[in-house]
């Protein structure tokens, strides 16, 4: 831990490490299905009463300002309990899991980009059960790059990344490291996989339900730049406590001379996957994210 914090900020630090190793704890002795059903309840509970709530119904009614009031309420209360089973479901990510938990759809796709031995981009969303995404790494027999924000806790961010170890994902940080670690996948014919799903400043404006969004640009640029397939990856919920991994055909983005209207059809394109993926199962996505400030 950087000596330069307050001591204060240490506290705050150990406090945050023991909470989340003793919740890990919780949940590995109970077992996955009654973590993910206790997750659920304790995200419907304690979910409501965030400010990010408000959050999530405004943008529900700016997405989808055809459904009533009571339709949103049960999306938003659903969305709770994902999220909150998300959470629970953590520790058993890349340990538990295995193919037979999980409803695997596409597999014909992962194979062809085994075959291949090329690289290839993933993209995927805050969507459903997103963390069951890195089974398609598991299956492949290869560590799947993906960029992610890091956890603002030094302790908790070395926690998390060790217990992820052997999930099929090899978690880099979002900043010039994650841009570097990018490139080495790509060199070495690896697949690298992002979530595309959320606001970044320095992005370009894409429609989204019918409304511009700042959107990064990454997957679309190495799509162009090196006529890399992109596949589409879905995690769902099934009833009975059960999930569904679906991996889409691959698509391409136009090599053309106009970059930049490559990108921005491209992007363009990846965005409506989101908003059928949305549309069929609105209570999926993460709606508490400020999508469109």
């Amino acid at each position: 831990m950087p000596k330069s914090i307050s001591l204060r900020r240490q506290v705050r630090y150990w406090l945050e490490w023991l909470a989340v190793r003793f919740s890990f704890w919780t949940f590995r002795l109970l077992g996955q299905k009654k973590s993910s059903a206790l997750g659920g309840w304790i995200g419907r509970k304690i979910g409501p009463r965030l400010s990010a709530h408000k959050i999530a119904i405004n943008n529900l009614k700016l997405a989808m300002p055809e459904l009533g009031k009571g339709d949103r309420a049960q999306i938003i209360d659903k969305m709770w309990d994902n999220l909150g089973r998300n959470a629970s479901e953590l520790p058993f990510i890349g340990r538990d899991t295995s193919f037979e938990d999980v409803e695997l759809v596409g597999l014909e796709h992962l194979d062809a980009f085994v075959q291949s031995g090329k690289s290839a981009l993933f993209v995927s969303g805050h969507y459903g059960p997103w963390e069951l995404t890195s089974l398609a790494g598991k299956y492949c027999n290869k560590n799947v790059c993906v960029v992610y924000r890091s956890a603002n806790n030094p302790m908790v961010e070395a926690f998390f990344q060790k217990e992820r170890k052997g999930s099929g994902y090899n978690l880099v940080p979002k900043g010039k490291s994650g841009a570097r670690a990018i490139l080495a996948a790509l060199k070495k014919n690896e697949a690298v996989a992002l979530l595309n799903d959320q606001k970044q400043n320095s992005g370009v404006p894409i429609p989204f339900f019918g409304r511009d969004a700042m959107t990064a640009t990454a997957i679309a640029d190495f799509a162009c730049r090196q006529n890399l397939p992109v596949y589409p990856m879905r995690a769902e919920r099934l009833d009975g406590g059960k999930t569904r991994l679906t991996v889409y055909a691959p698509i391409f983005a136009a090599t053309s001379d106009d970059r930049k209207q490559d990108v921005i059809q491209f992007l363009t394109r990846i965005n409506v996957i989101y908003e059928n993926w949305i549309k069929e199962r609105p209570d999926h996505w993460f709606w508490v994210h400020n999508r469109w400030p």
